[in-house]
């Protein structure tokens, strides 16, 4: 609908949205067809999708990073061809009321808490998702164990809502890596409106600080 509305402009796509499954590497019909929109198989036109990679959904924090490792990127996050975008975190200073004596999960540099990985693919020749990550926040931990998260701990953004008249909220984990990725793409293709999406994509993945 983008592209119909505005064909002659350059568009990112941003998908922050995944399905849970047992697929793991496996091309999925989702996956492929991100494949397909990527490379312009079908109508000749290249994109680049920038997508997430999923977030743990039960006990965040509370086996990490095991849980992480363990945990496969969810479907269609293992498309080859779109960016797959994982968080990590700089984010361990709180000073939330209510949340005394809790600590950050994760050490400045980190994985995220919430973020998958493909570390459970073993040696399937398939490429390593995410591709990169971003900024996705942090969650504190009282010293039982019990894992919660903390607005000081997440990204400040936007928001509006029909509960709130606030203008600013925050936001976390994959969700929040993905816009940042999403934004810096766009600036890019901007800059460089000549390049081809794959290219774009290529400038991003391989700035990254390994």
């Amino acid at each position: 609908m983008a592209e119909l509305a505005a064909p002659d402009a350059k568009h990112i796509f941003s998908l922050a949205i995944t399905a849970p499954g047992d697929d793991q590497w496996r091309p999925t019909l989702w996956s492929a067809a991100l494949d397909q929109a990527c490379a312009g198989a079908l109508d000749g036109q290249r994109r680049l999708l920038v997508i997430s990679a999923g977030n743990l959904r039960d006990d965040i924090g509370k086996n990490y990073p095991t849980e992480n490792h363990v945990s496969s990127v969810e479907d269609p996050a293992q498309s080859w061809n779109a960016l797959t975008v994982g968080a990590y975190t700089n984010l361990v200073w709180m000073a939330e009321q209510g949340l005394e004596g809790y600590t950050p999960v994760a050490l400045p540099g980190s994985l995220s808490p919430a973020s998958r990985t493909s570390l459970c693919w073993g040696d399937e020749p398939w490429p390593y998702k995410p591709d990169v990550v971003f900024e996705g926040g942090n969650y504190a931990k009282d010293q039982s164990g019990f894992v919660t998260s903390a607005e000081d701990l997440e990204i400040l953004t936007t928001q509006s809502t029909a509960d709130s008249t606030a203008l600013l909220g925050t936001i976390r984990d994959t969700s929040a890596a993905t816009a940042q990725a999403a934004r810096m793409a766009a600036i890019l293709q901007a800059e460089y409106p000549e390049y081809w999406p794959e290219s774009i994509r290529g400038l991003i993945v391989h700035s990254a600080e390994w």
